[in-house]
């Protein structure tokens, strides 16, 4: 297995790099699939195996763009950034909670349209956090202190605002029938905190619950900064795929909430380390940490640190793995579940999704520490 390598190429008008990982399966490579109560599973080992198309051997992540850079031009650049979507065509939709404005950006980067107006009325933002991009054209965007999602159409016209009623709403996924998914926050009873995974029709009327896990939510005076999450993406054909991130173990429902397969990934666990913390402090808290919490880290890093998907039902795990570079491993399953590639990402980085064989990152600008949004290619070299 080869490590990654950054090296800059020159572009007229842009900074690229090429980031590329090379992998091989060699014959013992294999994974091993089983249906178990009419449920595929699938074990795959530690490096990534051949699947029916082969397996890459390189994939490479070249930048061809960034956003948010030119602040000499209005609504060119972002207060705060913490989600932004991709349609079909590679419009890019940005929210800015500091500036309370929503971007449209076209596929060259040119803006098309800026709005957002604070308040509480039809349309109006309080805490515009994530967004969406729906099948049918339409935006949503979550507002969690107005406590709804407001629906706007590409041009920027308000459609209708749903409630998010007795629900606390985190993260948002829209399928080709307007149903949506999401994470509801329970309420803390005792040191427990619970989250749930939703399926809710478009009136966010609870339809199924896929999942829920228990967290702690009082660590004996203490804040645990890397607690379980949920990760979750629409994989294709109404069908989402899910995981929390304290194991390696991605599992897909169909419309209906069954599970349908499982993806299973051997890995060796990744010791929490003094210096890791100290790492993780600083990235956190660059003036140092708060002295009235007492910070608690887990003995090993979970399994994941983001998850995506793309258009074609492959599925993207961001790991903790670090390549000594400067970069951490992205590992890639195709639609059947096989682990097919892994390629390494900046780790200052946040990747939030792929499109087109786009993939599109949320980073802070070294120079004047704004968000930016930066789009690479990504070129898959096949056996």
């Amino acid at each position: 297995m080869k490590t990654a390598r950054f090296k800059p190429v020159a572009l007229i008008g842009i900074a690229t790099f090429t980031v590329s990982f090379l992998a091989s399966a060699g014959p013992s490579q294999k994974a091993d699939i089983k249906t178990e109560n009419g449920v595929r599973v699938v074990r795959n080992p530690k490096t990534p195996v051949a699947g029916p198309g082969g397996t890459p051997a390189a994939v490479s992540l070249v930048e061809d763009l960034v956003i948010g850079n030119d602040t000499s031009r209005e609504d060119h650049w972002f207060g705060f950034l913490n989600s932004l979507a991709v349609d079909a065509s590679g419009n890019i939709y940005t929210v800015d909670p500091k500036n309370i404005r929503i971007r449209i950006f076209a596929p060259d980067g040119s803006l098309v349209k800026a709005f957002g107006r604070e308040g509480q009325g039809p349309g109006e933002f309080s805490g515009p956090g994530g967004i969406t991009a729906a099948p049918d054209g339409s935006i949503l965007v979550s507002d969690v202190l107005n406590g709804r999602i407001s629906y706007f159409t590409r041009e920027g016209a308000h459609l209708k605002d749903t409630s998010f009623g007795t629900y606390r709403i985190g993260g948002l996924e829209i399928d080709g029938r307007q149903n949506l998914f999401a994470t509801h926050i329970q309420s803390p009873s005792g040191d427990k905190q619970t989250w749930e995974l939703v399926k809710f029709d478009p009136d966010l009327k609870p339809l199924l619950k896929i999942h829920s896990i228990s967290i702690p939510f009082k660590l004996a005076g203490g804040v645990n900064l890397l607690p379980d999450r949920f990760f979750f993406a629409l994989a294709g054909d109404d069908r989402l795929a899910w995981m929390v991130s304290n194991e390696y173990t991605v599992q897909v429902v169909d419309a209906a909430g069954k599970t349908v397969m499982k993806i299973i990934k051997e890995r060796d666990q990744q010791k929490f380390s003094d210096k890791d913390r100290d790492k993780f402090i600083k990235s956190r808290f660059p003036g140092g940490a708060p002295s009235q919490f007492k910070l608690q880290f887990p003995d090993y890093f979970p399994a994941a640190s983001g998850f995506m998907t793309d258009e074609k039902g492959r599925i993207y795990v961001r790991t903790y793995d670090e390549d000594g570079l400067g970069g951490v491993a992205m590992d890639v399953f195709d639609p059947a579940g096989l682990y097919i590639a892994r390629f390494f990402v900046p780790e200052d980085e946040d990747a939030v999704t792929v499109r087109n064989d786009k993939l599109y990152s949320i980073i802070k600008d070294p120079a004047s520490g704004n968000p930016l949004v930066k789009r690479y290619a990504l070129n898959w070299k096949w056996d």
